[in-house]
């Protein structure tokens, strides 16, 4: 398990409506994401960005196992803001901004990351 607090990108939640939650994700247009909906229509390792808690754009991860992470990754990067997406063939997360770079879990692996938003 990665440690949230050497890792901000990480949000340390699971925000998929679930039985066991009530934090809830929502898809691009609003709807809530249902755990056994969504893992019926995503492929295993699949990272797909989500409005999570407090609006903010979150990956939901899908285990190789086909299973839901249990947690999801803020996609700001904590430099500066931007958007980070998931570069599947370098099997990590690259900010274009800066050149800030996560690895699967959230946690930094190239800066300049480590500013952190207010």
């Amino acid at each position: 398990m990665v440690d949230p607090a050497s890792a901000r990108f990480l949000s340390a939640c699971v925000c998929v409506r679930d039985v066991d939650s009530a934090s809830v994700a929502r898809d691009d247009s609003g709807k809530e994401i249902v755990a056994a909906e969504w893992i019926k229509t995503h492929d295993a390792g699949d990272r797909t960005i989500t409005e999570g808690l407090d609006g903010e754009p979150t990956y939901l991860i899908l285990d190789n196992d086909k299973t839901l992470a249990k947690f999801a990754i803020n996609a700001i990067c904590t430099h500066l803001g931007c958007i980070v997406p998931w570069e599947e063939s370098e099997n990590k997360f690259m900010c274009p901004c800066h050149g800030s770079q996560y690895d699967s879990q959230g946690k930094v692996v190239q800066g300049p990351a480590p500013q952190v938003r207010n």
